[in-house]
């Protein structure tokens, strides 16, 4: 520590003298720089050890087993990494220095944790801070620019853009110890286009780690986008194909500067997007960088595994983004805010309208499932524009019907149960009916169906109360790395009645619970309340079977716009004589894979009521020129079956052949009756007296004779 107080509060140096002249660096070492823990602000108090060497690279180390400027370590450390010219190695372990931890994500120039400037005057710093590469410096520090202020909506700014750190000791070895020409080309390159080369040339950390050797980051290494730009050839066409861009919107103004986050897959996804819009629509940088943050909710509309943290969004054409921003990207997403308050909000409620409109469509085109919410989101934006979309939405959650009443009376596993500390209570919603008169009692969509099905799958929703402040808390989980048989729950969404935004108080109480849901002591519980999935999933199974499937509900402006969403996805409406559309059940088992490459659209089926099956006794045999592809999926063939016994006459064709998805998805077939079916044989039994119709649903029980 004594070296630390001297080298921050610098006195008159004493007059040289010749007797006791100086130890030599050693020959490989340019300049050092020692710093204390305390100084850099960690909580640790081991030095920290810079070193520039005469080969143009920058080292920095934590040395937890050496003293404060031992100068004696520098030879040994200097030795071992001798040969490791591309920073491969993290750490070593030296018999005469100990442990020493190698700092890739260092600062390349650290700024001590004083109040005062002292530091400057220091002979070592300044002699290290000369020495450094001051091109490299400059050019680094200019990629970390402060973007454009994020724009307000509903009188909330979402967080910015993670900030950009690049002036690290990985990036600036990446540059400074290149061949000159080389060097020099790509200096040049980010300089011209540093949003699209900065994430290929240099990693974009998180934030300064002077702890440890991970860099929290990596880059998006590309040999292409690299060569042309050391061979000096064309970079514009090869950073158009990486990116998956056009040559104009590698040239485009917004791409002159550093901008966005560090993930390069999202970078991507915002690229494409202004890549598809009118070259007169597209932002400048100011206005891009404006609006930003809610890009990520935007491109969560097409994630079509939402569940999963790790699922990426679809792909998505041109003609959707033009159609979202068909009113130009600042006067849209203007518009939006001034209509519907917080858009991080607004956008994020699509999720909840989309699962209805799915159920809509299911319904409409007399399917099992219907398109899936990212496709109905894609057709949306291109048919309706963003603004389409959110008004969709919002007229759903104002004037939707109450849900069925009597859910089935099911019950989670409990983590935390009560809450409660000071005025404030927190109240795990761990049943059906709790959800129901949540979502009742806050006006808002907790009572939807998807949200018991969410709480099902692991989302824990809580209410909370604060005071007289009531909000809806939830929380999803994610498996531990670190621990077997755990899992980390966080909170991704709070809103108070009716949707409104909550206070910082309320935050920090959900924040709180957050905290409670993840104590170790609950760690059985949290896997209790997981392992309880298959079973309850089983249950509410059985519950819509008896009870039947939810009906949707849709305004009649969003049932026109459903139509025409359906047509623009090429899923026409099906006749009055289409009675099912649906996939081959069990195409994997049977025939299906022997024959598929003989199957052609419009190919006829024959349907068969298996009336000894074992497994089933409404189970309907699909077959093909006598080769068994598989079975009409429950429970959509008791209806098929009824018919059969009954002796109506049906047709089927095979609608859909896709070989590359997954084996119960690769064959698609339409049912349809036909119009003079013949007579009903008076054998056929009615009722439950005939045993292939125990549990049919009321509604398509035989006719009498």
């Amino acid at each position: 520590m004594e070296g630390s107080i001297a080298y921050f509060y610098p006195t008159v140096p004493p007059a040289p003298t010749f007797d006791t002249p100086a130890a030599p660096l050693p020959p490989t070492v340019r300049a050092r720089l020692w710093l204390s823990g305390q100084a850099l602000g960690q909580h640790d108090d081991a030095p920290r050890l810079w070193l520039l060497l005469t080969d143009g690279r920058l080292l920095a180390f934590r040395l937890p087993n050496v003293t404060l400027g031992e100068d004696a370590v520098i030879a040994p450390i200097n030795a071992a990494l001798a040969d490791d010219l591309h920073g491969n190695r993290y750490q070593l372990n030296l018999r005469e220095v100990g442990f020493v931890q190698i700092l890739y994500a260092a600062p390349v120039l650290p700024q001590p944790s004083r109040l005062h400037a002292g530091y400057l005057f220091s002979a070592d710093f300044r002699a290290f801070a000369e020495k450094l590469d001051a091109q490299v410096m400059q050019l680094l520090l200019a990629l970390e620019r402060e973007p454009t202020p994020v724009a307000s909506t509903g009188g909330r700014t979402p967080h910015p853009a993670p900030a950009r750190y690049l002036a690290s000791v990985r990036n600036y070895n990446r540059l400074a110890t290149l061949p000159p020409l080389v060097r020099e080309r790509r200096l040049q390159a980010l300089a011209r286009f540093p949003a699209l080369v900065a994430p290929i040339l240099l990693t974009l950390h998180h934030s300064p780690n002077l702890f440890d050797g991970k860099r929290h980051a990596w880059r998006m290494k590309s040999d292409a986008v690299q060569e042309a730009i050391d061979q000096g050839r064309d970079l514009t066409g090869a950073l158009a194909a990486f990116w998956g861009i056009s040559r104009g919107m590698v040239r485009a103004p917004v791409n002159a500067a550093m901008w966005g986050g560090r993930n390069g897959d999202e970078r991507r996804l915002y690229l494409q997007l202004l890549d598809a819009l009118p070259d007169n629509q597209r932002p400048s940088l100011t206005d891009f960088e404006r609006w930003q943050p809610y890009l990520t909710n935007y491109f969560m509309l097409f994630n079509e595994a939402r569940a999963e943290d790790d699922a990426r969004p679809m792909p998505v054409s041109p003609e959707v983004h033009r159609g979202a921003f068909r009113l130009g990207w600042d006067l849209t997403w203007r518009a939006a805010s001034e209509r519907f308050g917080n858009l991080l909000n607004a956008i994020a409620d699509c999720d909840d309208f989309l699962h209805a409109a799915r159920e809509r469509a299911a319904a409409l085109l007399k399917d099992r499932y219907g398109p899936k919410p990212a496709r109905l989101a894609a057709g949306w934006l291109a048919c309706f524009g963003l603004m389409g979309l959110l008004g969709a939405s919002m007229r759903w959650h104002q004037q939707r019907p109450a849900p069925d009443p009597t859910p089935p009376d099911l019950c989670l596993p409990e983590i935390v149960g009560h809450l409660h500390e000071d005025d404030k209570t927190a109240v795990e919603l761990v049943t059906p009916t709790m959800l129901l008169f949540e979502g009742q009692r806050m006006q808002h969509c907790a009572d939807s169906p998807r949200y018991w099905e969410a709480s099902v799958a692991g989302t824990r929703l809580f209410h909370l109360e604060r005071g007289r402040e009531q909000a809806t808390a939830e929380y999803r989980p994610r498996l531990r790395e670190d621990v077997d048989y755990d899992t980390v729950y966080a909170l991704v969404q709070l809103r108070g009645p009716m949707n409104r935004d909550v206070s910082p108080e309320m935050e920090a109480w959900a924040q709180r619970v957050e905290t409670v849901l993840n104590e170790p002591e609950r760690q059985q519980a949290r896997w209790a309340a997981l392992e309880a999935r298959g079973r309850i999933e089983v249950q509410l199974l059985e519950a819509r079977l008896e009870t039947g499937a939810h009906a949707a509900w849709l305004d009649a402006k969003s049932e026109r716009q459903l139509k025409r969403v359906l047509e623009w996805l090429k899923r026409p409406l099906p006749g009055p004589n289409v009675l099912l559309v649906a996939h081959v059940a069990g195409f994997q088992y049977h025939q299906g894979p022997e024959v598929e490459a003989s199957l052609s659209l419009g190919d006829a089926l024959t349907l068969t009521h298996e009336r000894d099956n074992p497994h089933d006794p409404l189970a309907v045999r699909i077959e093909w020129r006598g080769a068994k592809l598989g079975y009409v999926p429950r429970p959509q063939n008791a209806d098929i079956a009824a018919r059969l016994i009954m002796g109506e006459r049906l047709t089927a064709r095979i609608d859909a052949i896709d070989l590359e998805a997954e084996a119960w998805r690769r064959v698609g077939l339409v049912i349809e009756t036909v119009e003079e079916n013949l007579p009903v044989p008076r054998s056929i039994p009615t009722g439950d007296s005939d045993p292939c119709m125990a549990g049919a649903p009321q509604g398509i029980r035989p006719r009498p004779a």
